[in-house]
């Protein structure tokens, strides 16, 4: 059965719960049958009708299928999930947001974490708890799910070319539990090996380089100059000068040129992860 945890139900959700309701009414069908046909239990899609309860994809997927609705109920999920995120983020991250919907390419570099757009949800919770530490649990679930939403970027129809340029420091770094590493580079390499990004680590013994200042994201744009992105400590910073692009882009392809092949930077994060294991 489905994990019934209790967390907070945008509006757009509870307009959701009430689509199902007049769906499945409109088929004569009970929650009690909804619910066999589904698999999940009669008394979630009650507190989904009621909206006490958000509906997972999962469920509002499977309940299209069954009701007929013609994919309206995943388009009114969409739309909400999207509402949602946009909610959750601070003000001065919307413009990347839209960047990252809209790039061609994002060619990263980053130095201390596993980029966001690549993190599972374990370990972008327990990445934010540790920014966040006196979130209360419902704050924390929905800057998760935000971070975790921005993600549907790279499985859109014109997904972006994600090339990731990943400190070494960053596999062995502990976030969370060793569960949740171990966890978090199994989908790291996975992610690598099926073409979703292209990840290359960059080796701790290549030393010191050009790149220590700071991670950064350069995206390329269709019909527009290239922006980078940079996160700092405060707030995030969009940065459009043509001469300072240049420079990142020279140093962003100097990174590049130090870091592991795919293949074998595949073969390193597995590495590492079996460590975890242990």
């Amino acid at each position: 059965m489905a994990n019934e945890q209790r967390t907070p139900v945008h509006p757009l959700l509870r307009a959701l719960g009430k689509e199902l309701k007049l769906a499945r009414q409109r088929q004569n069908i009970s929650q009690q049958e909804l619910a066999k046909e589904i698999h999940f239990s009669d008394s979630l899609i009650s507190a989904v009708e009621t909206g006490r309860r958000p509906a997972s994809g999962d469920l509002i997927y499977r309940a299209d299928d069954v009701l007929h609705t013609n994919g309206l109920l995943g388009r009114i999920l969409d739309a909400a999930q999207e509402a949602a995120t946009r909610e959750i983020m601070p003000d001065w991250f919307r413009p990347w947001a839209e960047i990252e919907e809209t790039a061609t390419a994002l060619r990263a570099y980053q130095q201390l974490t596993i980029d966001g757009l690549l993190q599972t949800p374990a370990y972008a919770r327990a990445i934010l708890q540790a920014g966040m530490p006196t979130a209360d649990d419902e704050t924390l679930q929905r800057t998760t799910d935000a971070r975790f939403h921005r993600q549907h970027v790279l499985d859109s129809d014109t997904p972006p070319q994600l090339i990731m340029i990943l400190e070494e420091a960053a596999l062995h770094r502990p976030v969370g539990s060793p569960t949740i590493m171990r966890d978090q580079l199994e989908a790291l390499a996975h992610a690598n090996t099926t073409g979703r990004a292209e990840i290359h680590i960059l080796p701790t013994d290549v030393g010191a380089h050009r790149g220590m200042s700071g991670s950064f994201v350069l995206a390329s744009l269709p019909d527009a100059p290239d922006v980078v992105y940079i996160d700092t400590h405060l707030r995030g910073l969009l940065i459009e000068a043509p001469a300072d692009i240049d420079a990142t882009r020279r140093i962003w392809e100097g990174l590049l040129g130090e870091a592991l092949p795919r293949r074998l930077s595949t073969h390193l994060i597995k590495e590492v992860a079996q460590k975890w294991k242990t």
